[in-house]
């Protein structure tokens, strides 16, 4: 992109700021010299304090929107700089409560190792009375972890329906009318970070079972349940299946919980930053 594309798009665009995603991507606006004011939304897989502090003090940044707890990771007894602390966002246009199809388990991630996807499976051989449905995408470049996700699914008897690449809408659709959203992380893999999809399950009123954390319980908080095995998460399914007082009681705390990640909740914070930082 760099030299093509991204500096045909500021001349054509002329924008007030330019906003950039990941923190390895920050550099090749920065290099361009634009002198335009450069915000950014930081993940986690590219997380380091130091990187946050360098970006946070750093002349050509303007602001820094990081998940809380990676926030308090960088700056915990260190001046912030223009770093502000930011929850993740979903679209509540797209995701909100429908009626439930009985048993049924959602996941929507990106296709990739460091998911630890291959749990998903695991879990529903070991619920097979349960419907259960992965949503993903096929990594650029790199294939093979997917489509050894996917024979390894064939070869267990197909325990979950893998879709690929459906489109967003049909994506929200499922999710919206699952009961439960399982969810893990690789605990040897990058920091915890605040997995849209969790918000999009909890403000669809599907009940998050999250990998037990700190982050993952400043997160979800008294709206889902945690495991920290395979066998134990099988069990959270089965539990909550099995109790319509506990998921009749959960799906309520899921609904309140999503709204403080509500975009038009979340968004505003940014938007403020911006008319500061280009005195619109």
């Amino acid at each position: 992109m760099i030299g093509g594309p991204l500096k045909a798009a500021v001349k054509a665009f002329k924008p007030d700021a330019i906003h950039v995603h990941w923190f390895p991507m920050v550099s090749c606006v920065l290099v361009e010299g634009f002198g335009i004011p450069v915000t950014i939304r930081a993940h986690s897989f590219e997380f380091s304090p130091t990187v946050a502090r360098g970006y946070a003090f750093h002349p050509g940044v303007s602001a820094v929107f990081l998940f809380p707890h990676l926030f308090e990771a960088a700056f915990r007894g260190v001046a912030p700089g223009n770093a502000i602390p930011l929850v993740s966002a979903y679209d509540e246009r797209m995701f909100y409560p429908e009626p439930k199809e009985r048993s049924t388990v959602i996941r929507a991630t990106a296709g990739l190792q460091t998911k630890d996807i291959d749990m998903f499976l695991d879990v529903a051989k070991a619920c097979p009375e349960l419907k259960f449905t992965l949503i993903t995408s096929r990594p650029k470049g790199d294939s093979s972890y997917l489509n050894g996700l996917l024979a390894r699914n064939a070869s267990m008897g197909a325990p979950v329906n893998i879709l690929v690449e459906i489109p967003r809408s049909a994506a929200a659709a499922v999710v919206r009318k699952s009961e439960i959203c399982l969810r893990s992380n690789n605990p040897q893999g990058h920091p915890f970070w605040m997995p849209v999809s969790i918000a999009e399950a909890m403000g669809s009123g599907t009940i998050p079972i999250v990998r037990d954390h700190a982050p993952a319980r400043e997160y979800v908080g008294d709206a889902g349940l945690y495991f920290n095995s395979i066998q134990e998460a099988a069990s959270r399914v089965r539990e909550l299946v099995a109790d319509p007082e506990l998921s009749g009681r959960l799906r309520t705390a899921s609904i309140a919980r999503a709204r403080r990640h509500a975009s038009g909740v979340v968004l505003p914070t940014i938007f403020q930053a911006w008319e500061r930082i280009c005195k619109w």
